[in-house]
């Protein structure tokens, strides 16, 4: 009997159930808009392996979301928004076929994303694959792409683990490296006067990744790092970190996880009252959660971004608002990727004109250069050594800044008195980092 335990309704979150999308023995299947095709036409079944349970739910649930509005976008006009629709909307659907997702949750675990791979490719015979969350996963399923020959599209993993040396052929990421995530908050402390750091990190892929690197970077700096040491990826109370760090007496504290990474050590720091010059994390700040649990005690926490609402990429207003009339909430980057990462096969599709040639599909991603609503993307041509790792994306970073006496940009919320503002790099920085941090709110 087939296990129905790996499949959902997204259940826990009901914004994800909100939109007209059929569901089919309890696969999510993305299918709007089924009234103007053919009875005879076969769907693009687009298979996905992602975190809907477990301790990255949250940022797989937003990227799934950008999977399902790009597809409802698609099966509805035949085309999604931006620098793509210069390939024709003629008529509904990819190719003149309905989009079709088969979606399972791989509980935040990749060995369960591995045996839910094979099972796309072999059970459910899916035409193509669109990533999971993470560098984990990523990893974890990146060999299946080169075992099926099947092309994947990844677009929320960085991790160097999964490129770099390996030589990838079936496998193409959309975030660019993860050292430099958080490699702005080095050149501002730099910058600033900084004289010692210290780093603490979950002890997984992406952020070892997106950490270790800085370590050596800093050193180059001029910069003493104080203390350098990974966390278990299962910690629930991070006050004995912080407490570690902080009693070296850093300038700055960098790091993190992911987003209960984020909300557990800002709460420890302000529990042991950590006052560095900069606080900078991985993924958390950048999703309005964040905000909205610490409310004031977010102020001044920095973080990387990718894209923002108020982003100035073709197609990028018309996306956020379809996204606020689907789901009633603000999109986060990881939304962002989702979507684009549709955008990037639909280029892709279009340009080869089949579904089936699955070599010149993968060809295509490995060559081409695009502009999605989420940026650049653009990444390192096969027979290099890191092939499939992006090279076309910029990273910026933000910081949460009050609101108040600040003039809103286009698109541009607040929330809980606060809103992000890029500090970095100097030429996209909308305001001065607040820097040192001032302080704990009482």
């Amino acid at each position: 009997m087939e296990d129905k335990r790996n499949k959902t309704w997204l259940q826990g979150r009901g914004f994800l159930t909100k939109t007209a999308f059929g569901i089919a023995i309890l696969s999510l299947v993305c299918f709007a808009g089924q009234s103007v095709f053919a009875q005879t036409k076969a769907p693009i079944k687009i298979g996905v392996a992602i975190s809907l349970t477990g301790k990255w739910a949250r940022t797989g649930e937003l990227e799934v979301g950008g999977y399902k509005l790009w597809g409802k976008i698609i099966n509805e006009r035949g085309c999604s928004y931006g620098e793509v629709e210069k390939l024709g909307c003629s008529e509904p659907g990819l190719l003149g076929r309905p989009v079709e997702f088969v979606v399972y949750d791989d509980k935040s675990d990749p060995s369960e994303a591995v045996k839910l791979i094979r099972k796309l490719v072999t059970s459910d015979k899916v035409d193509l694959i669109l990533g999971p969350y993470g560098s984990a996963v990523s990893n974890a399923i990146a060999p299946l792409a080169e075992t099926y020959k099947i092309p994947i599209i990844t677009p929320l993993a960085n991790s160097p683990v999964i490129w770099q040396g390996k030589k990838r052929e079936w496998f193409v990421g959309v975030l660019p490296h993860a050292w430099k995530n958080l490699y702005g908050c080095l050149q501002i402390g730099k910058d600033k006067g900084a004289k010692s750091v210290a780093f603490i990190y979950s002890d997984t892929a992406f952020p070892t990744g997106a950490t270790r690197p800085l370590v050596t970077k800093a050193k180059e700096m001029g910069m003493k790092v104080v203390l350098d040491e990974a966390y278990p990826k299962d910690t629930a109370d991070w006050e004995p970190i912080m407490s570690k760090a902080w009693s070296r007496k850093p300038d700055l504290i960098l790091g993190g996880g992911y987003l209960p990474d984020s909300i557990g050590l800002v709460k420890a720091a302000k529990a042991v009252n950590a006052t560095p010059k900069l606080f900078g994390w991985l993924v958390g700040p950048a999703i309005a959660d964040f905000a909205k649990s610490l409310k004031n005690d977010a102020a001044f926490i920095t973080g990387e971004t990718f894209w923002e609402s108020f982003s100035t990429t073709p197609g990028n207003q018309k996306f956020y608002k379809a996204y606020l009339r689907e789901y009633n909430e603000e999109p986060s980057y990881h939304a962002a990727a989702g979507f684009a990462a549709g955008q990037i096969l639909e280029r892709a599709l279009k340009e080869v004109g089949s579904v089936t040639d699955k070599t010149a599909i993968r060809d295509k991603l490995y060559s081409m250069k695009t502009t999605t609503i989420f940026g650049t993307f653009q990444v390192n041509p096969l027979g290099h050594p890191d092939s499939g790792y992006q090279i076309g994306k910029a990273t910026n970073l933000f910081q949460w800044q009050k609101a108040e006496g600040k003039t809103l940009l286009p698109n541009q919320m607040a929330t809980e008195g606060m809103i992000k503002q890029i500090i970095y790099p100097k030429g996209e920085a909308m305001s001065e980092v607040v820097y040192p941090f001032p302080g704990w709110a009482k």
